[in-house]
């Protein structure tokens, strides 16, 4: 009989966004409770034995008191064996915060608490594994925490050997200075452990959706939580068995989708298919931030706010940047804005029969901000 695994991270709860509109932030906010929830659920569902929260399920260590009950309440749902919970960067502890003297003193037995550099032995719970964490006790740090385990002298006699750790990994993270307890992929490998369980970086480690044999995983988040975040929210489910063998799914699990993304315009035709592209599938649990460059008709530019309307109608966020935006300059728009024989009529008439589209442009845009 093998061992199933949901492996998550980075929930951050906790988080504000404080960037956004009341309506959306408050959404944002709940929809990393929810996620975990759907997290637990799913784990039931695959008939899972262990929950594995890699660091990082709180945003902070100042997180309000009914929120942490709210999250142990979510875990206790586990139908499964046992629940490991890795104090993160984010979350850390260091023996003194009132965040993990909290949960510590409200959890059930089946949830773990990896906050020690020890072997934890999970026979008690009639699971036949041995965890070894890293777990951090500040937000930044020079120094990983693996390397209490290089002076095991004597390893518990189960069948599953796992390391969960919480920090950048190399060639993944973007941790050039090495602050936020950077571990190499050679490190991870010379500690004898079968599985590597990570977290910290918000994307998914391997690439691969489905993957047999690897044994580093990086769990990424599971709820996407700005406009850097531009994957849908992932998990994994991974299945080990008594030979050792590992095969894992990635799972996707977000409920918002953050597209950070630009378009030029040329007709109404390019407004109608960013509006098809957007509006689709989970159109009203996607944030948009859409950059729109390009030079259009007069009359096309000034109904862009109806196509504006649109998507702010049908998305659950839209922030729309066109400072590159811009009326074509034709002969009709100069003869319409400007009387025949001024100083910018004959202007804006020489650049564009000489076909100058960008000093035309900026002619046009200094000439109408003089007139403001």
């Amino acid at each position: 009989m093998g061992l199933k695994i949901i492996h998550t991270s980075d929930l951050h709860i906790g988080m504000k966004f404080n960037g956004y509109p009341d309506y959306i932030r408050s959404e944002l906010i709940e929809a990393r409770f929810k996620t975990l929830k759907n997290l637990i659920e799913t784990a039931n569902e695959e008939n899972c034995n262990l929950f594995v929260v890699a660091g990082d399920l709180f945003e902070k260590i100042t997180i309000q008191k009914k929120d942490i009950e709210r999250v142990i309440k979510i875990l206790e749902d586990f139908a499964g064996d046992c629940v490991l919970v890795l104090p993160g960067n984010h979350d850390y502890d260091n023996g003194m915060v009132e965040l993990w003297q909290f949960f510590r003193n409200n959890l059930s037995e089946k949830i773990v608490l990896l906050n020690e550099n020890k072997v934890y032995d999970l026979r008690f719970y009639d699971l036949d594994v041995a965890v070894y964490p890293a777990s951090c006790n500040r937000k930044n740090s020079n120094e990983n925490n693996l390397g209490w385990m290089n002076k095991i002298s004597e390893q518990p006699e189960v069948t599953w050997h796992i390391g969960v750790a919480h920090g950048a990994l190399e060639g993944l993270s973007p941790d050039m200075h090495q602050q936020y307890f950077y571990m190499t992929k050679k490190e991870l490998e010379s500690i004898p452990v079968d599985l590597w369980l990570l977290g910290h970086t918000h994307i998914p480690y391997p690439e691969q959706a489905l993957i047999r044999g690897n044994k580093i995983f990086n769990a990424g988040t599971p709820e996407p939580d700005g406009m850097d975040c531009s994957h849908e929210g992932h998990a994994w489910l991974i299945e080990i068995d008594k030979d050792k063998k590992i095969e894992a799914k990635r799972i996707n699990t977000g409920i918002f989708k953050f597209i950070d993304t630009e378009a030029t315009i040329e007709d109404m035709d390019s407004f109608e298919k960013l509006k098809q592209l957007f509006l689709k599938e989970k159109g009203d649990k996607t944030l948009l931030r859409l950059k729109l460059k390009g030079r259009i008709d007069q009359d096309l530019f000034k109904r862009k706010e109806v196509f504006y309307k649109e998507l702010t109608e049908g998305l659950a966020y839209f922030d729309p940047e066109d400072s590159q935006l811009g009326i074509k300059i034709t002969g009709d728009v100069i003869d319409k804005e400007f009387t025949a024989g001024s100083f910018p009529h004959q202007l804006l008439t020489e650049l564009y029969k000489d076909n100058d589209e960008e000093a035309l442009q900026i002619a046009y845009e200094v000439i109408q901000e003089a007139k403001v």
